[in-house]
């Protein structure tokens, strides 16, 4: 499982809004910014939700990203 700053490195390097990714996880917006910075210390359930959902979103945005490659749309970097 993944430790809060590994969380945050690896939702900003996927380029994933913290907004999308709160919602997904079903953590409040606010929690999961303090929870990044290190003010508060996420339970287990919920950095497993974290996680599930980052991991979701990324491999969802690559899919996107290959689909639109594959019909001519222009996309930035396609994995």
């Amino acid at each position: 499982m993944m430790n809060t700053q590994t969380l945050r490195s690896a939702r900003v390097a996927a380029e994933i809004p913290a907004t999308l990714l709160a919602a997904n996880a079903g953590v409040n917006r606010s929690r999961l910014s303090n929870i990044e910075r290190g003010y508060v210390h996420p339970t287990d359930e919920e950095m497993q939700r974290l996680s599930s959902a980052l991991e979701e979103l990324i491999y969802a945005r690559a899919a996107i990203q290959k689909t639109a490659a594959a019909v001519g749309w222009p996309v930035g970097d396609v994995p």
